[in-house]
């Protein structure tokens, strides 16, 4: 049943828990109880919103694929987010296997904002090399439904 609340709420965060309930076929109390201690233990760690981020005039998304000096690792990982400028933005780090030491989801304003970020990883001590993919489009997943 946790499992069920958890892909329900990580999928429609503004879901009622009586809308909940009425899904996993128990108590509105019952799931107020369950969520609450989830979030107590930390399986819930938040909620928060989806942007749109063309509305904000960082429509562009690329992946952006660094690989670095094991030995300087840790600190460029750090680094990362610090990068971020108004123009472009690291919204998401994921310290990856294989030949990529990292794996950036980032957003930008243009083309030009994009690469002025790039450059900036680039000159982060450790850094090795990038390589990046721009996204096209994007096909998101089809909400839950019970």
């Amino acid at each position: 049943m946790d499992r069920e609340i958890i892909r329900l709420v990580s999928t429609q965060g503004r879901i009622s828990h009586e809308e909940i309930a009425r899904r996993v076929h128990v108590s509105r109390p019952a799931v107020h109880e369950r969520v609450k201690r989830l979030e107590r233990d930390g399986v819930i760690r938040g909620y928060r919103a989806v942007v749109d981020w063309s509305a904000v005039d960082l429509g562009l998304c690329a992946f952006v694929s660094v690989q670095a000096d094991h030995d300087q690792l840790a600190t460029v990982i750090g680094r990362l987010f610090e990068v971020s400028t108004p123009e472009a933005v690291v919204e998401e780090c994921h310290r990856v296997t294989g030949q990529w030491c990292a794996l950036l989801k980032v957003r930008a304003a243009s083309s030009l904002g994009l690469q002025q970020l790039l450059d900036a990883i680039v000159s982060i001590e450790g850094v090795r090399q990038v390589v990046t993919t721009i996204v096209l489009s994007s096909v998101e997943a089809a909400p839950v439904r019970s």
